[in-house]
């Protein structure tokens, strides 16, 4: 499997190199964030997973619901914004991280615009 064994040699590493600077080169101060962005992007998923099972269920009872699952996007990137940090620590993908951005800035303003056009009919 390839998942294991990449999450060893990115996570299992000490060799903060893209932003070893950034963090003072202190290793605690390392992990506080990954910790708390990886708690957040976790988070952000079971929210997600959460709404998408509230529509799952209740979608003929939820008028506009829609509107739940537009915001499970939103939320879904925001979460892989906090995931590409994680990454970003010890592997310099940063055209990747640009891109996750756009996408996270296009659901944002996506959920934003529609929200925004239905709260009168709402």
């Amino acid at each position: 499997m390839l998942w294991p064994g990449l999450a060893v040699r990115l996570f299992g590493s000490n060799d903060y190199l893209p932003h070893v600077f950034c963090y003072l080169r202190r290793p605690g101060l390392v992990w506080t964030h990954v910790t708390a962005d990886s708690l957040i992007g976790v988070a952000y998923l079971a929210i997600s997973v959460t709404l998408a099972y509230l529509v799952y269920k209740a979608r003929r009872d939820i008028p506009f619901h829609w509107i739940f699952l537009a915001f499970g996007l939103f939320i879904i990137a925001w979460g892989g914004t906090h995931f590409m940090e994680v990454v970003t620590i010890w592997k310099p993908v940063y055209v990747l991280s640009a891109a996750v951005k756009i996408f996270t800035a296009l659901a944002s303003l996506m959920t934003a615009v529609v929200l925004a056009l239905n709260v009168p009919t709402i």
